[in-house]
């Protein structure tokens, strides 16, 4: 099962089933569960398409996320996903889905061909877009075929030729949108001039919620340490284990490249983080401000500031 076949779940879908087996906390039958997340009205007619409930749980059993007892026919939250407790507790959910989708064991041999088996598809999808400015224009499906094209497009060179093609036609692509908006890892324009899912690589939400599992209010950590850590949180960050590893170069060890420097900027401006300045710092982490493209942004330290919602 690759997460961006027509055959797999849409994280709306998944998050439907966990959030029953949540809200029921216990093991469900399993077609007690279907019944319930999947009344006939939403049911696929009779044909070789999986009914959108077998998606979810052929998509969550991939990321190891519920178990099917064929014994018992009985339905269950595993692994992480045990942790959730609130079946109103979406963000918690979408810490769990994304540490699935980026586990490392589930994304071995990236580099090494285009295989999508589990999440790996989504995982380089996810790494190919963080490495684009989200100051430029949004990416939709026409672009992303230009900027990817093995030939002459300009994004070829960024990944390895074994990882090619990212998205084999506008399906996979437009699937690519539902779940990294969910991940919060890409943002869609609230003015779209398409219905082919622009994206803008804007990670925000994912790099806020990471900055609340790592720190606590009032701590201060050196801002290169940070990036190290952040990196190693959300690998699909450029110079990231999952970004190094289909070829996209990294910006550097005391770098943050675009994406991650437009989420650290938008998090000071949001006040949920302080980005300091010490000029007698050892280590000076560089940010890509575009309000000075020609001049890196200087910080020594991040400030964790409470969290502010939304």
């Amino acid at each position: 099962m690759t997460l961006l076949n027509v055959d797999a779940a849409i994280p709306s879908q998944t998050w439907a089933l966990v959030r029953l087996l949540a809200y029921l906390g216990k093991s469900a039958p399993l077609d007690e569960a279907r019944a319930l997340a999947s009344p006939p009205s939403l049911r696929s007619e009779e044909t070789s398409t999986k009914s959108p409930f077998d998606c979810a749980i052929s998509s969550l059993q991939t990321l190891e996320l519920v178990h099917v007892d064929d014994d018992r026919q009985e339905l269950s939250l595993v692994g992480h996903a045990r942790l959730l407790t609130n079946s109103d507790d979406l963000e918690t959910y979408t810490r769990i889905l994304r540490r699935a989708v980026l586990e490392a064991g589930f994304n071995t041999g990236l580099g090494e061909s285009n295989d999508g088996t589990g999440p790996r598809d989504l995982t380089r999808a996810l790494a190919w877009l963080l490495a684009h400015d989200p100051m430029e224009q949004p990416i939709h499906w026409v672009t992303a075929q230009q900027f990817l094209d093995e030939r002459d497009g300009k994004d070829h060179k960024l990944l390895k030729a074994e990882v090619h093609p990212l998205f084999a036609n506008d399906i996979r692509w437009s699937r690519f949108g539902y779940w990294a908006t969910a991940l919060g890892l890409a943002a869609a324009p609230v003015l779209r001039t398409d219905g082919r899912t622009p994206l803008v690589a804007d990670c925000t939400p994912a790099v806020k919620q990471t900055v609340a599992e790592l720190w606590h209010a009032e701590q201060r950590v050196n801002a290169v340490e940070a990036l190290q850590a952040l990196r190693e949180s959300l690998p699909v960050l450029p110079g990231g284990a999952h970004s190094l590893a289909v070829g996209i170069p990294s910006p550097g060890d005391n770098v943050a490249g675009p994406a991650l420097s437009f989420a650290l900027l938008r998090g000071h401006d949001e006040k949920w983080i302080r980005l300091e300045h010490d000029d007698d710092a050892r280590q000076i982490l560089l940010l890509h401000d575009p309000e000075r493209p020609a001049s890196p942004r200087p910080v020594s330290d991040i400030m964790i500031l409470e969290p502010t919602h939304g």
